[in-house]
């Protein structure tokens, strides 16, 4: 998984970089991002996590997303709704609700760490800084779905480049 979210990165990276230059459409756009998370676990230090994301904006300030990041032992992965409100002409303030999962894989012992699957509710706000016309940085703390007990701890922080296609 974190060799497929690695080229996927570079990926978006290199395709980013040509279509910063763009200028800005004002119908509806694709967007792809990647980034790099930082992910809880009960007893542990934060570990760095990829991630990847798209999404389609159906207005300036609307927008449908679904994403996924690598947990190391798993993966979560969401599909969101996602308002926002401008803040300046580059920042803007956004959250995000939908619904999510979480899968890791099974512990030796069957306990209730063991569990496979997690679907429930996805929620997440953050900041976008605009750095071009077609891309920006973003911030965001998301909460992904887990059962309780989980070696998980709900919260993920990100760190991300997006890119409008």
């Amino acid at each position: 998984m974190q060799k497929v979210l690695a080229v996927l990165f570079a990926g978006l990276i290199a395709a980013g970089a040509v279509q910063a230059a763009e200028p800005v459409r004002t119908a509806p756009q694709a967007y792809a991002g990647a980034g790099e998370s930082g992910v809880d676990y009960v007893g542990a230090a934060t570990k760095a996590s990829p991630k990847v994301f798209a999404g389609y904006q159906l207005k300036p300030q609307l927008a449908l997303e679904g994403g996924a990041v690598d947990l190391k032992n798993g993966y979560g992965m969401y599909i969101a709704v996602k308002p926002s409100v401008p803040l300046t002409e580059k920042l803007s303030a956004y959250g995000k609700v939908g619904v999510g999962q979480t899968r890791r894989q099974a512990l030796p012992v069957p306990t209730a760490l063991g569990k496979k699957t997690d679907t429930g509710a996805y929620g997440a706000f953050g900041l976008q800084y605009s750095i071009t016309p077609n891309a920006a940085v973003t911030l965001e703390v998301e909460r992904l779905p887990r059962e309780k007990p989980s070696a998980l701890k709900p919260n993920v922080f990100t760190l991300a480049l997006q890119f409008l296609f």
